[in-house]
């Protein structure tokens, strides 16, 4: 795989990435979650801080309504060059404790990452 400039997303649709799978990785798997109709699908992607993350997608933002729920992140349907509303806060510590997160806030816009 050709690495790319940080900005830059490439859709990578293997089962399982390598340990050193380029910044902007991305892959979008279709599905839905129970209890929560508004879900569509999720986003993997190796973000700017090199963790991979992963964001529920629908067709517009959710708000979790409890803290046992995950937010839905609105998603255009564009699978090769998507854009998710709004920003993504991986938060890497609330409250003093560690999340899992990775402390990346950004934008994916029209398949770049800001």
């Amino acid at each position: 795989m050709t690495h790319h400039e940080p900005g830059d997303m490439v859709r990578d649709e293997r089962e399982e990435w390598p340990a050193d799978e380029p910044i902007g990785s991305f892959d979008i798997e279709r599905h839905t979650l129970q209890g929560r109709p508004s879900v569509s699908g999720n986003i993997m992607f190796e973000c700017p801080n090199a963790r991979q993350c992963r964001v529920f997608i629908g067709p517009a933002f959710e708000a979790r309504r409890n803290e046992s729920e995950p937010n839905v992140w609105a998603w255009d349907g564009n699978v090769e060059h998507p854009t998710i509303t709004p920003s993504i806060n991986c938060i890497a510590e609330k409250d003093g404790k560690p999340t899992g997160g990775c402390g990346w806030h950004g934008w994916i816009t029209k398949g770049r990452m800001k």
